[in-house]
């Protein structure tokens, strides 16, 4: 559970919260995406954490600078769109549409549980609602956050949505027992992993990535589906759905096995990256740390 952490400014926090809440709730949702926009494109002209998506975006080096340009520009404006839905009511969800979804549902029904792997990509928050009381014995894993009134908030919006959260104090353990009882489990594994990690390609380049995805496909042979939601520029989503294969095992000793799955995971996610790169909002983060000086 939420470790307890309150302090003035913590409250503070909290109330700004509702109340820009209160305000997007209020507002017709075209005029509070068109704020949104707006509001990411100031953060832009402020240049806040600009130099560090700057930086890999140029270290991935997948694109041409003008192209990081435009890019760069198209992430601020989706990260203020994206915001407004996640605080605005789950209910009523925008309209979207869901996309091979029929391609997963046998892997639902083997028996063994079912890893979702995600990125910070999209509306990752929207999946949770949209599949929480579609799928069923869905869970998330979630970090503590500093603020425990914001942390009680979020948790009440996942719970809303028929999802149960797995803090990461907690997570192997109640992973574990998720899966054997053939549930789901929902998990974001793009960031920089510390020493959870170690370096596997993802997006062309080598980056420390979480190992515990990995180790629990080993360990209980659980399916691996991948699911994101992207936000058109008229404000509906698609949501395309991924399956993902399994890698070539043969003759690979134990550790081979989960760096195997591993980059088959980041595999997936890159390719979502590389077709929506102004919708990952891990360009915000310092990724590539092991390999990168970024600036402070």
């Amino acid at each position: 559970m939420p470790k307890p952490s309150t302090s003035i400014s913590h409250v503070f926090e909290y109330l700004l919260l509702r109340v820009v809440q209160l305000l997007l709730t209020f507002l017709p949702r075209p005029l509070a995406l068109r704020l949104g926009s707006w509001v990411g494109m100031l953060l832009h002209s402020l240049g806040i954490y600009r130099s560090t998506v700057k930086t890999n975006l140029e270290y991935v080096g997948l694109w041409d600078t003008d192209e990081q340009i435009r890019i760069t520009k198209s992430l601020y404006r989706n990260i203020g769109r994206y915001a407004v839905d996640f605080l605005r009511p789950i209910r009523p969800l925008p309209n979207y549409r869901v996309h091979d979804f029929d391609k997963i549902d046998p892997l639902l029904q083997l028996g063994r549980g079912t890893i979702v792997i995600l990125g910070h990509l999209g509306n990752w928050e929207m999946l949770a609602t949209v599949f929480g009381e579609r799928m069923g014995r869905l869970h998330v894993i979630a970090k503590n956050m500093h603020n425990s009134i914001v942390d009680r908030w979020l948790l009440e919006k996942r719970t809303a949505s028929a999802v149960s959260t797995i803090y990461t104090d907690q997570a192997l353990r109640k992973m574990l027992e998720v899966l054997r009882n053939n549930g789901i489990i929902a998990i974001l594994i793009d960031q920089f992993g510390r020493h959870h990690g170690t370096p596997v390609p993802f997006l062309g380049k080598e980056a420390n990535t979480v190992r515990t995805v990995a180790g629990l496909v080993r360990k209980t042979g659980c399916s691996v589906v991948s699911i994101t939601a992207i936000m058109q520029p008229d404000g509906t989503y698609d949501i395309p759905t991924y399956t993902v294969p399994e890698p070539d095992l043969s003759g690979c000793s134990e550790a081979e096995i989960v760096t195997a799955y591993q980059k088959t995971h980041n595999d997936i996610l890159s390719e979502q990256i590389r077709t929506w790169p102004e919708h990952w909002f891990g360009w915000f983060h310092r990724r590539f740390r092991d390999q990168v000086e970024y600036k402070r």
